[in-house]
C-alpha cells in the first residue's frame, strides 16, 4: 500500500502557508551513489535547501547489525534518529532530494512503514527550484533547526512491506517467484543483464532468477524526474514501460521490487502503487545482499 502522498511544489507552498495547527517540516533525504563522488551531508549544510529542512541520513538511519548498506532500521534506531532531529508525531513531513525523486521515495516509504501519520513526497525539488520558491542559502552546522524531541513510533508495517533474504531465497529456490509473483528490478538493463559492471567491484552484475527489468528511469519524466500527477497517467507510463521492455505484470499476483541496495526499488514500487497495483513489497537487501549471500549458481544473466 502507498504509505505517503505525492505533493507538487505549488501545493507544498500552499500547505506551508495555510497550516496553522501543525508544523510542516521539509525532509532532505538526498543520497548519492558512491561512484558519483558527492557528499550529501556537506551539500545539506552548505547548499541552498528548503527553509527549516532537516536531513534524513539513509545510511545512518539503518540496521546497525547488518553488513549491507542502509537496510531497514530497527525501531530503536529510527526513534532515536527522529528524536535527535526534533521530529514530533503530529508533524507533517514533506520529503525531497536534490537528484529528483531518487532517494526521497525510500525515505518517505521508511517514514510511512514506521507509522508516521502524515508523510508527503515532494514531486520534486528540481521543479521547486525552477519555480523560484523560497530557499535558505545560509550555511548551517546542524542537521536540524529543531530542539531534540522524544519520538516514539507506535506501529510498523514492516511485515507487510519488506521481504527479507530468507523469504526471497525460498521463493526463488521453489520457483514461486517466477510463477506466482511479479518481480521487478529497478537497475539499468546493462546491470540486470550482466553486461555492465555494478558500482561495487566486489559484486557481479546479473539478476535474481525470476525477476524482470523495470529500470526506474522508464517511470519518471525524463526531464523533470517527476511522477505523473494522476493515476491514469501513471498507469499509461507503466504499461508503456512494460511493453517497451517486453515484460509482463499480472495484477492478480503479489509484486516484489528490488534494485541495487534498496533505494531505487522504492521508486518503482511507488510508481506501481500510484498506478493502482496492490500488494507491492520491497526486497530490502536487493542485489547487493543477494549477490553476496546466494552464490554464483543463483545469479542469472538472461530472462529464461
Amino acid at each position: 500500500m502507498l504509505l505517503f502522498k505525492l505533493i507538487s511544489p505549488e501545493a507544498f507552498v500552499k500547505l506551508v502557508a495555510s497550516e496553522k495547527a501543525r508544523r510542516v517540516i521539509p525532509v532532505d533525504a538526498t543520497w548519492y551513489l558512491p561512484s558519483w563522488k558527492l557528499n550529501n551531508k556537506e551539500d545539506f549544510l552548505t547548499k541552498p535547501r528548503i527553509p527549516n529542512s532537516i536531513f534524513f541520513d539513509i545510511d545512518a538511519i539503518s540496521d546497525k547489525e547488518s553488513p549491507y548498506p542502509h537496510m531497514f532500521p530497527t525501531k530503536q534506531v529510527f526513534d532515536d534518529a527522529m528524536s535527535n532531529l526534533g521530529v514530533q508525531k503530529d508533524d507533517i513531513l514533506v520529503v525531497y532530494d536534490r537528484v529528483g525523486n531518487f532517494s526521497s521515495p525510500r525515505c518517505a516509504w521508511t517514514l510511512g512503514v514506521m507509522g508516521h501519520p502524515k508523510v508527503y513526497l515532494l514531486n520534486n525539488f528540481k521543479k521547486y527550484e525552477e519555480l523560484k520558491y523560497p530557499l535558505d542559502s545560509s550555511e548551517v552546522e546542524a542537521f536540524s533547526p529543531y530542539p531534540k524531541s522524544h519520538y516514539e513510533s507506535s506501529k510498523s508495517f514492516q511485515d507487510k512491506e519488506v521481504v527479507d533474504y530468507k523469504e526471497m531465497f525460498q521463493l526463488v529456490k521453489s520457483g514461486e517467484l517466477a510463477n506466482k509473483f511479479n518481480a521487478f528490478d529497478a537497475r539499468t538493463l546493462g546491470r540486470f543483464e550482466g553486461t555492465e559492471p555494478e558500482p561495487r567491484s566486489d559484486i557481479p552484475s546479473g539478476h535474481i532468477p525470476g525477476t524482470q527489468p523495470l529500470p526506474y528511469g522508464y517511470l519518471l519524466d525524463p526531464e523533470t524526474k517527476t511522477y505523473p500527477e494522476d493515476g491514469e497517467a501513471m498507469r499509461s507510463t507503466v504499461e508503456k514501460a512494460l511493453k517497451d521492455l517486453h515484460c509482463t505484470l499480472d495484477p492478480r499476483k503479489p509484486t516484489i521490487c528490488s534494485c541495487g541496495t534498496g533505494v531505487s526499488g522504492v521508486i518503482i514500487k511507488t510508481a506501481l502503487e500510484l498506478a493502482g497495483v496492490s500488494n507491492v513489497r520491497l526486497y530490502d537487501g536487493s542485489w547487493t545482499e543477494w549477490a553476496l549471500k546466494s552464490g554464483p549458481e543463483w545469479i542469472a544473466e538472461n530472462r529464461n
